[in-house]
This record gives structure tokens, sequence and C-alpha cells, in this order.
């Protein structure tokens, strides 16, 4: 009953608050912004009557999205989050409520997990509606789901991480600033043998066509993407439990 009304209040709060704002501006921006792009270069993209359009697109899309607004996104939804606790001292009065740290904790890491899965949601069903406007070839609905399936996956580590620090610090700009900075070498580090083994990269490889910068191996990235939310996750909770004061 407890865990309900955490839930609930958590729910409450986002409503009022530019989270569901963000949930459309992020996945309609990167849209706009790679689909534009793959039609004022069309002719590089379509290199022959069995490329499909949607595929390629979406390249440009993942390009945009997956390797640098996706990842700001979600450090943006932890500190969100956490914001009104940090505000006239909000922990302080949620704490004092009969329930664990760590529920209150996983509750706030749940309610980020279900808005980065409510984006990708978005992603598609706006990718999808702005594609049948344009696109002349077969929507390849599995590999669709499949790209923002493993996105959301590769998405919680960064969540998890992203928590320890919005919880840890009262300044909105902190937290956004510290992933903007890691999320920079994204591009790059996509492309390189090391992309799996950088969280931030992760989201980019997920979400990326098997001809164009893919998982190289799925064993490994399923290790490392559990790995680092596990190990992000006892971090964060055994930090919140044995702080003295928190924001």
């Amino acid at each position: 009953m407890m865990f309900m009304q955490l839930w609930i209040t958590e729910w409450m709060k986002i409503r009022r608050s530019w989270l569901p704002f963000l949930l459309i501006i992020g996945p309609v921006a990167g849209i706009l912004i790679g689909i534009s792009n793959f039609l004022a270069n069309q002719e590089v993209f379509i290199k022959g009557p069995d490329s499909n359009e949607w595929l390629e697109a979406w390249t440009q899309v993942q390009l945009f999205y997956a390797s640098i607004i996706f990842p700001v996104l979600v450090s943006i939804m932890s500190a969100i989050v956490c914001r009104s606790e940090h505000i006239s001292g909000g922990w302080k009065q949620l704490l004092a409520l009969p329930v664990s740290r760590s529920s209150v904790y996983l509750t706030k890491l749940m309610v980020v997990a279900v808005l980065i899965a409510l984006m990708q949601v978005m992603l598609l069903s706006a990718y999808i509606a702005v594609g049948s406007m344009l696109f002349h070839s077969t929507l390849p609905i599995q590999q669709m789901l499949r790209f923002i399936i493993l996105g959301w996956l590769a998405a919680l580590p960064l969540s998890a991480m992203q928590m320890i620090v919005s919880v840890r610090f009262i300044s909105f700009g902190l937290p956004l600033a510290i992933n903007i900075a890691c999320t920079l070498p994204v591009v790059i580090v996509v492309n390189s043998t090391a992309g799996q083994y950088y969280p931030w990269a992760l989201p980019a490889l997920a979400m990326s066509p098997e001809d164009e910068s893919p998982i190289q191996s799925y064993p490994l990235f399923y290790a490392i993407v559990i790995g680092v939310l596990l190990i992000s996750v006892l971090i964060g909770v055994r930090s919140f439990e044995h702080k003295d004061s928190v924001g």
C-alpha cells in the first residue's frame, strides 16, 4: 500500500513538471532532424532497389536521437524526478513517512524507467506516422520494435547512474552537465571497438541497424547492461540509505 502511495505521488508531481512535454519534443526533434537529413541526401542513402527507406532514414534518426538527444533526456528525467525533493526540504518530508529509504529510491528509479519506455513508444509512433506519409517501402516492424526495446534496455544503466548524481546534488545543472560531457564522445566512441564498454554509447548501438554501428556481441551487451545497472542500483541505494541528510 505504501509503495502504491509513493508511486501515485511521483506521477502526480510529474504531471506538474516539464516531463510530459519532453516525452514528446525529444522524439519529435530526433525524427525531424534525422528524416530531414535523409531527404536532403536521399541519393546517398538509397543505394539500390533493395534499399528500405524506413531503415535508411532510421540511420539518421538514430544518429541524432540515440547518440545525443536520448542520453541527455534520460539525465533530465532523473534530475526532474528528484527536483521537487531538493526544493523546500522535500526530502525530509518524504523520508518522514513510514517507508524505507530503499523504497523511495527504487520508486523514483522505476518511474524514470517507465518514462523512458513511454518516450520510446512515442518515438516509434511518431516515426511510423511521419514515415507513412513519405516512404513507399514495407515497414520492417519487427526490426523497429527491436530497436525500441533494446534502446530502452540500454538506457536503464544510464538512468541508474544519473539517479546517484541527481539524488546527491541539489543543483539541476550539475547532473545535466556531467551527462552532456559524457554524451559528447558517443558519436566517436560508438564506431570504435570500445563502444560496447561505454555506457553512454549503448543506446546508439542498440538502436542501430545491422549495417551501420550494430551491437558486436549480444552476450557482452547484455552483460554490460545488467552489470552496470545492478552495480549502479546497489551503490545508489546503499548511499541513499546511509546518508545523514539528502539535498
